[in-house]
């Protein structure tokens, strides 16, 4: 096992452990916590393959890459978060659960596998940084603490004095603006710019607006209830 697989699956099981502890914070029985981690996994695997051969379609079309052959190849992180989120929804939606309940936990649960998964990228060199940035540490530090921070949230969505959904918003828009900020360091070869913007900058920007906007929409029902 490379460097890069040992330490995505130890931030793997580390992120599952940590759920795995509060599955009656998500509102889950055993059963269903397990089920739901599943339908999560293949919806993030799907989504961060198929953004990949959105995104990088040309290495499939000049045959420098072969879809089953190299499968362990090109996977992008903001399309798993979105594979992951859109299987949650239809989870949460087909078994009558919260899905915002259950996304505040996975606030604190996926930086934490992300930011062991990054340590990863460095002892295997992938995702490097233009010399003499160490940019996959950089975002180890970021995530671990983008993850703290989620913490600190989540406690208080859980006592009551933040609204459910807070701390996944929270964490979308500080990993967004970590991408934002760390990508200009990145020297993986990424041509593709828009505006001098990366394709990954400029999806961390849509997310982090939308999190704005998900965030306000939230405050305004919440003013016309008190009204």
């Amino acid at each position: 096992m490379s460097h890069w697989g040992f330490f995505t699956a130890a931030g793997t099981v580390t992120a599952v452990l940590w759920l795995l502890r509060h599955h009656r914070g998500l509102g889950l029985s055993r059963n269903e916590f397990w089920a739901a981690i599943w339908t999560l996994l293949i919806g993030g695997i799907a989504g961060a393959k198929i953004l990949f051969l959105i995104l990088g379609w040309e290495h499939y079309a000049s045959g420098e890459l072969r879809f089953w052959a190299d499968f362990d190849v090109g996977f992008v992180f903001f399309g798993g978060l979105l594979g992951a989120t859109a299987a949650g929804l239809i989870f949460a939606r087909v078994r009558g659960l919260s899905f915002v309940r259950g996304a505040d936990y996975f606030a604190v649960a996926i930086p934490i596998a992300h930011a062991i998964g990054r340590i990863g990228c460095f002892f295997t060199g992938c995702c490097p940084g233009r010399p003499p940035h160490p940019i996959q540490l950089y975002e180890a530090f970021g995530l671990a603490l983008i993850a703290l921070v989620c913490r600190g949230v989540l406690t208080r969505v859980e006592s009551g004095t933040a609204q459910a959904g807070t701390a996944f918003r929270c964490y979308i828009i500080l990993y967004g603006l970590l991408r934002i900020l760390l990508d200009p360091l990145r020297a993986d070869g990424r041509p593709e710019r828009f505006l001098g913007l990366s394709h990954q900058q400029l999806i961390a920007l849509l997310i982090v607006v939308l999190a704005f906007v998900w965030h306000k929409s939230t405050r305004s029902r919440s003013s016309g209830l008190r009204l």
